[in-house]
Formats: C-alpha cells, structure tokens, sequence
C-alpha cells in the first residue's frame, strides 16, 4: 500500500521488484502524466497497482487484506502523517513494515515531528524511517 501516488514510480518499482506484489495506492491529486509512467511498468504490472483517487486518511475498504507494506508519502506535515497512520494502523499486518518517505528532509520536518508524537522506534535509512509492527 502506498500513501500519496504521485507519478506513481514508488507503485511501479514495488511491483517490479516482486513478480507476485498487488499495490493499492492512495492519493486525491491525479497528476497528468502518471498514466504515462504506469505504461512503461508493463500491462503485466501494471494490472498489479490499484490507483484510489481519495485522501490517505480514508483508510482501507472493508474486504482489503491486511497491509503488509505501507509506504507513507503524501501529506509531509505533523498532523497530516499523524492522522494517515492512524487510520491504517489497525489494518497493519502482524510484523508489517511501515516505511516513512523523506523522514530527517529539512523542507518536511512534519515527517520527523509525527514519528516523533507516534513514539514508533525504528531505523533511518537514506531519507526514510523503517519501523515494524508487533508480529
């Protein structure tokens, strides 16, 4: 599950790296050439990424499966990253991954301030901040 498409090349590389890999991604803002991008995946993959045009903080549908691999970059503030977790918390799969996109940039410090408010201990890693559910 990815937070905030974009031009959708985080969904892309997720399924390319794993043949088997399903992606739903979340974001309200459709940016024109992210349907160009998604082609050059592949039809193959690209029937893999479900794009749900709606905010992050709707959280998952009813029959979604559990999410193994939340990848957080849409909003960059505190309160934004705070309530998008929030939201898809419970539907974390035991030992899921949660990983936070330009976690330590000085032009997103929202990012940093929610880890922070969350209390979730984890590693920072290249502009990302890793942390793992309970198992």
């Amino acid at each position: 599950m990815e937070l905030g498409t974009g031009t959708a090349w985080t969904a892309a590389a997720l399924v390319l790296h794993n043949s088997k890999r399903e992606v739903i991604t979340y974001d309200p803002c459709v940016r024109a050439e992210r349907e160009a991008y998604l082609d050059l995946a592949g039809r193959s993959r690209r029937n893999r990424i479900e794009l749900r045009d709606v905010p992050d903080s709707c959280g998952p549908r009813a029959r979604d499966p559990p999410v193994q691999l939340p990848f957080i970059d849409s909003s960059h503030d505190r309160e934004s990253v705070v309530r998008a977790f929030g939201a898809w918390r419970d539907a974390l799969a035991p030992g899921a991954i949660v990983v936070f996109h330009d976690y330590g940039h000085p032009d997103y410090p929202g990012v940093r301030e929610a880890v922070l408010e969350l209390g979730l201990s984890g590693r920072n890693s290249e502009g990302l901040f890793v942390w793992r559910a309970p198992p």
